[in-house]
């Protein structure tokens, strides 16, 4: 046990590691491609992003959201400004998420955060199987941060990178069988910072 229910099981593994993402304007990125005898298919290409930072004290969080049907609003906005960006409605417009589970309940609050479920049914996506691996919407194929552990700093950029295994067929034996669309979702210090990308397949 480590506090009320959760157990040392429902937490990430603080671990070290490093991570790098070259963004590039798409003539950039086409000059890229072409000089290595690639299509632009090839590449990955963030389609949505959003961002959103909320004060830092739980307490706080939870007292501006008393009055609304999501417990932590600011998350759901940074996924809905993602969504938007990419021109997509829906979470399952994506083929599947790699979400920032730190602890097991953070997956619960994104999987409500992304309306998955309605507030609060975050369970049914878990034993209804759509969250699985072949379910309607995979989350963390590659493991997330319970099974791969959780290097702070370069997290997020290491979900980057596994939107963009996805997306160009290269996540080997977790990938999403003809994924071309994957939501990634990042937060900091219980949800004082969240950022949130769809990342799609080069044009």
């Amino acid at each position: 046990m480590i506090e009320g229910r959760v157990r040392r099981n429902d937490c990430g593994q603080v671990t070290d590691g490093a991570a790098v993402v070259f963004l590039a304007s798409a003539a950039r990125a086409a000059e890229y491609a072409k000089a290595r005898g690639l299509k632009l298919s090839d590449l990955a290409r963030i389609d949505g992003w959003g961002h959103r930072t909320a004060p830092m004290m739980l307490s706080e969080k939870l007292a501006e959201s008393r009055n609304d049907r999501f417990v932590l609003p600011q998350v759901n906005k940074t996924i809905r400004e993602s969504f938007a960006r990419a021109g997509i409605d829906s979470p399952f417009q994506l083929d599947a998420i790699e979400t920032h589970d730190c602890f097991a309940m953070t997956e619960y609050a994104a999987i409500d955060s992304y309306e998955i479920t309605a507030p609060g049914e975050s369970w049914k996506a878990v034993e209804e199987g759509v969250i699985a691996p072949g379910g309607r919407l995979p989350i963390n194929p590659s493991g997330g941060l319970i099974g791969l552990g959780h290097p702070v700093g370069a997290t997020g950029v290491r979900m980057m990178l596994d939107g963009f295994r996805q997306v160009t067929g290269q996540a080997g034996d977790c990938q999403v069988e003809g994924a071309k669309r994957v939501g990634l979702l990042n937060i900091g210090g219980s949800t004082t910072t969240i950022a949130a990308f769809v990342v799609g397949r080069g044009a």
